[in-house]
């Protein structure tokens, strides 16, 4: 299978290009704080679905920039504590373009059109050759329900304007009011930065994850929101065909969007 033909494949699987520049990020706070013990507490009354969180099943419009190129696709995702998730990317007709299954951060990703394979890979590694996301399945599915972390919150910070922030573990995340209620509307880590809105009974139904590092810059609109409905294990399993040809990460990485304008 030559490089230009799993690129087709590949890119018309995942994402559809767009033209167009990237929206403003959104503000942060000022660096001047005052100690707020009482942000923690906040914080809690923010996030009250977090601790008891099992299973986050959605549907995700992503879009946005990865790298310098414009990527959109429509996912419906489905992930289960602690690390299990899967991803299938919708198509316009017939089979998912990609199903990306698995547990304890492998898995495995095909394309059943093209009966092309990727088995037993790193989360992170896929899901960074697919949109740039160097992220576990974990910290996918925190990034998706607004839940920051499984530590305490601790370090509660007055950024003045109506901010207020909390540390959980090496995380800081953000709080504002809206609507008359406290809500999370940010947070930043390990070079990834976070931003929600468009929250309904509290939980954001938008979330965009940026990291200007590696240029990604992806806004994830979240519809049909369901937290701890039954999802059956074998959800995180795939079925691969007998025919189905392997293939590697340097393949997958090699048709990611970011080289899209390759001739």
């Amino acid at each position: 299978m030559t490089t230009r033909r799993f690129r087709a494949c590949a890119l018309a699987a995942i994402v559809s290009l767009a033209a167009g520049c990237a929206a403003r990020a959104p503000a942060r706070p000022g660096a001047s704080t005052t100690s707020d013990p009482s942000a923690v507490a906040r914080f809690a009354e923010a996030t009250p679905w977090c601790p008891g969180l099992r299973t986050l099943t959605g549907e995700l419009r992503l879009a946005g920039r990865v790298g310098g190129e414009r990527v959109r696709a429509r996912l419906i995702a489905g992930f289960a504590a602690p690390a299990s998730l899967r991803l299938e990317a919708v198509a316009p007709f017939g089979p998912p373009g990609f199903i990306l299954a698995g547990r304890a951060d492998r898995a495995t990703l095909i394309f059943p059109r093209e009966r092309q394979v990727l088995d037993d890979a790193a989360v992170p590694d896929v899901l960074e050759a697919l949109a740039g996301l160097t992220l576990g399945a974990a910290d996918l599915r925190r990034v998706v329900s607004g839940c920051v972390g499984d530590e305490a919150a601790t370090d509660g910070q007055n950024h003045g304007g109506g901010w207020t922030s909390v540390a959980v573990g090496d995380r800081r995340a953000y709080l504002r009011s809206r609507d008359g209620r406290v809500v999370i509307v940010a947070a930043d880590y390990a070079g990834w930065q976070l931003d929600y809105s468009a929250h309904a009974g509290g939980i954001p139904r938008t979330v965009r994850v940026r990291r200007v590092a590696t240029g990604v810059d992806l806004t994830a609109e979240i519809a049909s929101l369901e937290m701890n409905v039954d999802v059956p294990d074998a959800a995180f399993d795939i079925d691969v065909p007998a025919s189905a040809v392997s293939i590697t990460l340097d393949d997958l990485r090699a048709a990611s969007p970011l080289h899209a304008r390759d001739p």
